[in-house]
């Protein structure tokens, strides 16, 4: 054994000079990658916008707060100045939206997104819109552990990935390496570019091969199973958000598995099945999946119209934001100054009695406090 030393410090002390060229040369990879990557796809930039738009959401508390989650169909099939005008209209109020729509991706992508951009800070918006079609909401691994590494997770996010995402070592390294390396993480891209610009039609050719042989594979896959789902429903009732499952219009027909349905009968989420929207035809998705600018209009008002309607189904009490946050600040002006309780607007009457009702409503049916 130490035999071997020798050995190995004449090996390093000859091949010095090429092991200093590659880590140079990896350094300086990095360093370009992370230099280009917002130029390198729309998504990167998209990626890296995160935290941006959860902050731009929470500060238009004076709106209702839509989030429209999903991937490219959501980027595409969602109008957000239709939405909002719609809205509007149906309303009276004009709603604050954002999308968050990562290219390719699935439950096993937004669960995570959802988690470290907005459950964990407490960014919670009124409404979510969660966009998919067949197989989006299923058990499955994500596509993109790199890009997870890189955007997504935290490590407080190891024990989720290990039990859905990350099955071997090999996996699990890698991820860890892409979690410090931008150009790790984004090979995939590169290697996309790289051949779009030497082979003509290379993307759209793969994309649609990638779609065909993710059919056939849930073909033969067991029953699906939704546990990750159940863990996304509880975090999302328990920041008291309305949740909005739309089940997205393609130029092909797909069934929804009976086990997705139960899932969502159990938990009394809304169901807003856009399948088969009247004025959306299959001539509208050039590539199968994604929407014209038509139907993106079509489908964008239909969504506005639905969520209009009041009152929406809900799994628990409805929230009631502005008026409690108002009244509770005006509480703490009033204990400040006790020279002024009896100076209080009728309107601030008004809004306390109105308060303390639905409270008393709430708490007589087992709610408890209001959020």
């Amino acid at each position: 054994m130490f035999s071997l030393f020798p050995e190995v410090r004449r090996v390093i002390g000859t091949e010095y000079r090429v092991i200093l060229m590659v880590a140079v040369g990896l350094l300086l990879g990095e360093a370009g990658m992370r230099m280009i990557q917002d130029h390198l796809s729309i998504d990167v930039g998209h990626l890296r916008s995160f935290r941006s738009k959860s902050d731009e959401l929470t500060s238009a508390a004076e709106h209702p707060q839509v989030l429209f989650l999903g991937n490219s169909m959501t980027r595409h099939g969602i109008t957000p100045d239709i939405f909002e005008e719609e809205f509007a209209a149906c309303t009276g109020v004009h709603p604050a939206t954002i999308k968050i729509n990562p290219d390719n991706t699935a439950l096993a992508d937004w669960f995570y997104a959802y988690r470290n951009y907005f459950y964990k800070l407490e960014h919670a918006p009124d409404v979510l819109v969660l966009g998919f079609e067949g197989g989006h909401l299923r058990d499955k691994p994500t596509l993109h552990p790199g890009r997870l590494a890189q955007y997504y997770c935290q490590p407080d996010d190891w024990p989720e990935l290990c039990r859905y995402d990350l099955k071997t070592f090999e996996e699990r390294m890698s991820y860890l390496v892409c979690s410090v390396s931008a150009m790790c993480s984004n090979r995939d891209r590169l290697q996309r570019r790289v051949l779009d610009t030497l082979i003509p039609g290379y993307r759209d050719g793969s994309q649609q091969l990638n779609q065909r042989q993710t059919r056939l594979a849930e073909q033969k896959l067991p029953a699906p199973t939704y546990h990750r789902l159940q863990e996304f429903l509880d975090m999302i009732h328990s920041q008291h958000v309305t949740l909005v499952l739309a089940a997205m219009p393609i130029a092909t027909p797909y069934e929804l598995d009976p086990e997705l349905l139960q899932v969502i009968a159990q938990n009394r989420v809304q169901l807003l099945d856009c399948r088969n929207l009247p004025g959306i035809v299959p001539e509208m998705f050039p590539d199968g999946v994604h929407m014209t600018a038509d139907a993106s209009l079509i489908y964008s008002r239909y969504l506005a119209d639905q969520l209009s309607q009041e009152p929406i189904p809900r799994s628990y009490p409805p929230r009631v934001p502005s008026l409690s946050n108002q009244i509770q600040s005006r509480n703490k002006t009033l204990a400040s100054r006790p020279e002024s309780i009896h100076s209080a607007s009728p309107e601030f009457r008004r809004a306390a009695s109105r308060l303390s009702s639905i409270e008393t409503r709430y708490a007589g049916q087992g709610h408890g406090n209001l959020p």
